[in-house]
């Protein structure tokens, strides 16, 4: 398994100082009437089902690798592009199209600490001009299929007892839901303890603060992890956090909960 760092949360600081730079390609993932009112200069627009569809049972899937390809051309990403996604307030949708991404191999994707209800706190720039694209020049190369678990793989998995699943719905939801259950010997850590809430927007908590929280549920570096939640959003926001703090053996179960509930839920 591969050891490299992944650096992928960055400053609104940041995204301001490299408007103007051809190498860097801000792609919006909210809804398009949104993203048609007002949106970072200079950025695109695709719909987040290009990165997260859905299979004929409405579970999270992998997306069709050609069909990534060709949208991300039509928007006027090249090899070279640093990919910026934008997305409204806990980068949700862009974490999982991140996710994808790294699935093909492709790691040269940032988020925005803060999301854009950060930028718009912050008074920086915003437009409706839409301009016309040229066609870029992308590809993906492979894929790399240790950053996913399938159910049948987790089902293997609980009789050798090799890996530590972890549970990032709060203990309500899961309280609630209609099983009261999880994925057997489950930890729990809610995504939502990735953030420090302020008045306007929610910024990402210091990585030692998050990490000491993950080391008091037993969630340590050395341990092979699954991350999951309802249908992969959230725990794909857990994937990069751990993966930028250096947990290298991190798996997104991406059909999530929702799919266990209903084919796997009587293990």
């Amino acid at each position: 398994m591969s050891i490299k760092k992944i650096q992928t949360f960055v400053s609104t600081e940041w995204v301001a100082s490299i408007l103007d730079n051809k190498n860097f390609k801000i792609i919006d993932l909210r809804l398009k009437e949104k993203y048609e009112e007002a949106h970072i200069p200079g950025s695109v627009h695709i719909d987040s089902s290009v990165f997260i569809p859905k299979n004929e049972d409405g579970f999270n899937t992998l997306p069709d690798k050609k069909v990534v390809i060709n949208s991300l051309q039509e928007k006027g990403v090249n090899k070279e592009s640093t990919i910026i996604f934008v997305d409204d307030v806990f980068n949700l949708n862009c974490s999982l199209a991140t996710w994808s991404l790294h699935y093909f191999n492709f790691t040269n994707v940032k988020l925005i600490d803060g999301a854009l209800a950060k930028w718009e706190n912050e008074n920086l720039p915003m437009g409706n001009n839409i301009h016309e694209i040229g066609r870029g020049n992308f590809d993906l190369d492979g894929c790399n299929e240790e950053i996913m678990i399938t159910s049948d793989e987790i089902l293997i998995s609980l009789k050798i007892g090799n890996l530590t699943f972890v549970d990032n719905r709060s203990i309500y939801a899961i309280e609630m839901d209609n099983m009261g259950s999880n994925i057997p010997n489950s930890l729990q850590y809610w995504w939502m303890d990735l953030f420090e809430e302020l008045p306007d927007y929610f910024i990402l908590k210091a990585f030692s603060c998050i990490e000491h929280s993950l080391i008091s549920k037993g969630i340590t570096r050395e341990k092979d992890i699954v991350v999951y939640c309802e249908s992969a959003p959230q725990s794909a926001l857990v994937y990069l956090i751990l993966k930028e703090m250096g947990y290298n053996k991190v798996k997104l179960y991406l059909a999530g909960y929702d799919e266990w509930s209903v084919h796997c839920s009587y293990i």
